[in-house]
C-alpha cells in the first residue's frame, strides 16, 4: 500500500504542476497584430466560449480533471456520459458537492464515475453561492476511491 501512496503523491505531484503551467499560458497576455493586419472587412471571429470545458475521458482521466479543477477553486457541474450511462458532479469552489450516476449518489456514485475509462466530460463554469456550502475535498475522495480499490470493493 506504501507503493501506491506514493505512486499516487507523485501522480497528484505532476498534476499540480501541469495544472499551474496551463493556467499560466491561458493567462499568459498575448500580442495584439499588427494594426494593418486587423482592418479587414470580415467580422472578427467570436471568442472562444469561457464557461465550458469539454474533453474525453481517454485524454484526460477523471481523477486528473477533479484535481484540476479543484485546485483552481472552480465552480460549476460536470456531466460524464458513457455510452448511454450518464452522470454529474456539482463543484463548489473547488469542493465536490453532490454527485450521481445511474441509481447512485455520492460517494458510490463518485467511486463508480472515477473508474470509467471511456466517455466524454463537460464542465459548465458556474458563479459559486453566495452561501456557504459544504463539500468534501476532491484529494480526500480520491484516497478512499484508491483504497477501496487497494481492498477490492
Amino acid at each position: 500500500m506504501n507503493a501506491t501512496v506514493l505512486a499516487f503523491s507523485i501522480g497528484i505531484a505532476l498534476v499540480l504542476v501541469v495544472g499551474i503551467l496551463a493556467l499560466a499560458l491561458m493567462r499568459w497576455p498575448q500580442k495584439a497584430p499588427p494594426a494593418k493586419l486587423r482592418q479587414t472587412s470580415r467580422k472578427p471571429a467570436p471568442e472562444a466560449s469561457k464557461t465550458d470545458l469539454d474533453g474525453a475521458l481517454q485524454h484526460m482521466a477523471l481523477a486528473d480533471l477533479l484535481q484540476f479543477l479543484a485546485q483552481g477553486g472552480q465552480s460549476g457541474t460536470l456531466t460524464i456520459s458513457s455510452g448511454r450511462r450518464a452522470g454529474t458532479i456539482r463543484l463548489v469552489q473547488g469542493l465536490v458537492t453532490d454527485a450521481e450516476f445511474r441509481r447512485e449518489r455520492d460517494l458510490s456514485a463518485l467511486f463508480k464515475l472515477l473508474s470509467l475509462e471511456i466517455g466524454d466530460f463537460h464542465f459548465r463554469f458556474e458563479p459559486p453561492p453566495p452561501e456557504h456550502v459544504r463539500g468534501r475535498e476532491v484529494v480526500d475522495i480520491l484516497m478512499l476511491w484508491l483504497s477501496a480499490k487497494d481492498d477490492g470493493r
